[in-house]
């Protein structure tokens, strides 16, 4: 997992207290950091197109997918230099190392460590409603991307019952 990607979605939220959630108001942290966003009628497989500060977004996604990908493109103007194409799924099930990481910035951006800790015993879909994230999404974070600190944490929650 990328520190880098973490630590960015930290600053991020240090930035934008008021904005942190949950969920997090990503539409205003997008705005806050010079993104513009449009829905566009993009063909499938392709669902988020960046281009500078300018984000298009598939046309008929659902509100945490839309969430999503607009975390996801933030996370790359956060860490990455250039232009970036989204596909439904990445093609030959091969994900780049800029990829994975503002995939990991995403998963932090819209799914705060603290507020995380408050609610880790919560099922998975709960877990996603109350971010209003994508189940996938709220998955990964709790087991690829949680930080190792984050699983001391949790672990205390989960098995002595407090946080």
């Amino acid at each position: 997992m990328s520190w880098l990607a973490v630590e960015k979605a930290k600053e991020l939220h240090l930035r934008y207290p008021g904005l942190s959630g949950p969920p997090v108001d990503i539409e205003s942290m997008a705005e806050a950091e010079g993104l513009e966003w449009l829905s566009w009628p993009f063909l499938h497989p392709v669902k988020e197109v960046k281009r500078g500060r300018w984000v298009g977004l598939a046309q008929n996604l659902s509100r945490p997918e839309q969430r999503y990908l607009l975390a996801h493109a933030l996370a790359h103007h956060l860490l990455h230099v250039g232009n970036q194409l989204s596909f439904h799924h990445q093609q030959f099930g091969m994900v780049g190392r800029e990829e994975r990481e503002a995939e990991v910035c995403a998963a932090h951006i819209l799914m705060p460590g603290e507020e995380l800790t408050k609610v880790i015993a919560m099922s998975l879909w709960d877990l996603a409603d109350y971010f209003g994230v994508p189940e996938e999404l709220a998955y990964h974070r709790i087991s690829d991307y949680a930080t190792q600190e984050e699983k001391e944490r949790w672990d205390k929650v989960c098995y002595d019952g407090y946080v």
